[in-house]
């Protein structure tokens, strides 16, 4: 049993990806052993938007502990979020993490101020830690300046309302890596080949014969709130009425106009209600929306997003995944900070002019609210902008 277990490419259960591909390549003779130089931990839990984007600490940590052995512990239903992924060695599910309680890592890395999170850090040993911990008391404590910067963030919303850094920069002061452009943290979602042609069987029906040597303008309309985030969401008429704007401006981009609706599971009414009132105003329009469903596992919705050229969407899941897809955005804001996400130079924001705005509530009983105050023109201008 001459095996070279601290290979990084060491599996327990089955040989590596090389003696896969070439049988003759063993651990004896073979030239792409790597040791493990650092075994890291990452914790962050939920939400699933939020767990996306928090790929953005994968390329650093590689880049700074080259060879690293990554396991990253998240929500059952986030694991999907987590797949297909290079820069991760194994995905832990919460409901399984006491499998990891007699490990022992390097560095410990916990982003998340859930109290199931914090919890692991009592039961996990690590040399180091960045980020949230508890101490024997069950208190909450901070690896540094950047870490009680956050805190204070998450439990002040005037703070939150004033602050002028985005996620991605508080992670990476958090985890202390220095003077990085926003290209060195991107968010990392790797679809496969089945993924991508998954989103291609979907739209084929949807473009018929005679305009498929037509060229495409896809664009996506995500504007739901979700179950937490009632106010979010983008009123019903007014994301009609820019529908119908999009739909309407045939060739002024010299391209044929798609529409995909998106939504999750708590959107499947509100989109209902959507496509059954544009139909009724706008007939002839109607074979401009195409509908994607709201029933989607995790993965195939990121693959349809994958089709859009641009996504109009609320601050929400579907803004990290475009995101991570490198998808053109454009971003309505109200209860929540515009300042604390990053676009990556890929699109526009547009916060209402409400002077509540940032308020964090999830229920409001202002008329008009702020998501109200953002008119369909406003963004179907920003949308131009992008195109043109």
């Amino acid at each position: 049993m001459n095996y070279k277990q601290d290979c990084i490419y060491f599996l327990s259960d089955r040989p590596c990806k090389f003696h896969k591909d070439n049988a003759s390549v063993v651990c004896a003779n073979c030239k792409f052993y790597k040791p493990v130089n650092k075994k890291i931990l990452v914790i962050k839990l939920a939400a699933i938007g939020d767990v996306v984007r928090t790929t953005c600490i994968l390329k650093p940590i590689h880049t700074r502990w080259k060879n690293s052995k990554l396991t990253w512990i998240t929500e059952d239903n986030a694991v999907e979020v987590l797949y297909n992924n290079s820069y991760i060695n194994e995905v832990i599910p919460l409901s399984q993490s006491f499998l990891l309680f007699s490990e022992k890592f390097d560095i410990m890395i916990n982003l998340d101020l859930d109290l199931d999170a914090l919890r692991l850090t009592r039961n996990i040993f690590a040399k180091q830690i960045y980020g949230f911990y508890l101490d024997g008391d069950n208190r909450i404590l901070c690896s540094n300046d950047a870490a009680k910067q956050w805190f204070d963030l998450s439990h002040n919303d005037l703070l939150k309302k004033k602050n002028q850094k985005t996620y991605q920069q508080y992670l990476m002061e958090i985890l202390e890596f220095k003077d990085l452009s926003s290209s060195e943290y991107p968010i990392i979602i790797k679809l496969t080949d089945e993924e991508k042609l998954f989103a291609k069987n979907f739209i084929e029906p949807y473009v018929s014969n005679n305009e498929k040597s037509k060229k495409f303008v896809f664009v996506g309309i995500n504007l739901g709130g979700g179950d937490k985030w009632e106010k979010k969401e983008y009123p019903v008429p007014q994301t009609v009425e820019l529908m119908k704007l999009i739909a309407s401006s045939k060739n002024y981009v010299g391209k044929e106009i798609k529409i995909l609706l998106f939504g999750g599971v708590k959107e499947e009414q509100r989109n209902k209600k959507i496509i059954t009132l544009f139909t009724a105003r706008y007939p002839l329009l109607s074979t401009k929306i195409i509908d994607t469903g709201c029933n989607n596992t995790l993965r195939q919705f990121f693959s349809l997003v994958n089709l859009c050229d641009v996504v109009i969407t609320s601050d929400s899941l579907a803004l990290h995944i475009a995101l991570a897809l490198k998808k053109k955005v454009v971003v309505l804001f109200g209860p929540t900070s515009a300042n604390e996400i990053e676009l990556y130079g890929l699109g526009t924001k547009i916060v209402s002019n409400k002077s509540c705005v940032v308020c964090y509530r999830r229920n409001c009983d202002k008329k008009p609210d702020c998501m109200e105050t953002i008119t369909p023109v406003r963004v179907y201008h920003e949308l131009l902008k992008i195109l043109k």
